[in-house]
């Protein structure tokens, strides 16, 4: 069997054992495999963001942190272990240290914070939509406590 002359002239396409060889054009396959990637990367995070504010919405408690939305900011001062992390939710719900705290038992629990030596900084997680005026009683509540290490928690 004669073969058919390859395209650079060069005989035949079948090698001297009966091989064919052929080229195979692996770029197109990287192209969409690439821009797969992007879209799922994309994708991807858009529902993530999306299944928080959900989350946000319904009230509902991440399993590691509370869901605070704080005012955005350019704060630089990164939280240590002995922070006092107070957060207020929207419904003026209150926690202190991802615990919930009724505001008629705050000052005590304050209290307790404030005798201890070295005295913490407190950490204050408002939401964004939660009320000033509970901000305001909480750090008058912290001041009346002895503790006047406070810090606004704000968002980057």
């Amino acid at each position: 069997m004669q073969g058919v002359p390859s395209s650079d002239g060069h005989g035949d396409p079948f090698a001297e054992d009966g091989a064919f060889f052929a080229e195979i054009n692996i770029t197109p396959l990287t192209d969409v495999f690439l821009v797969l990637l992007i879209i799922l990367m994309v994708v991807s995070s858009s529902v993530i963001e999306d299944e928080k504010q959900a989350a946000y919405e319904k009230g509902l408690l991440a399993e590691r942190a509370l869901q605070v939305m704080t005012p955005e900011d350019a704060g630089s001062e990164a939280l240590v272990p002995e922070d006092v992390v107070i957060s207020v939710l929207p419904d003026r719900t209150v926690f202190v240290e991802n615990e919930e705290v009724p505001l008629a038992s705050l000052d005590s629990r304050l209290a307790e914070l404030g005798s201890s030596t070295p005295r913490p900084r407190i950490v204050l997680r408002g939401d964004q939509s939660a009320s000033y005026d509970v901000i305001m009683d909480i750090l008058a509540r912290c001041s009346r406590a002895g503790l006047t290490n406070i810090a606004l928690a704000s968002r980057d």
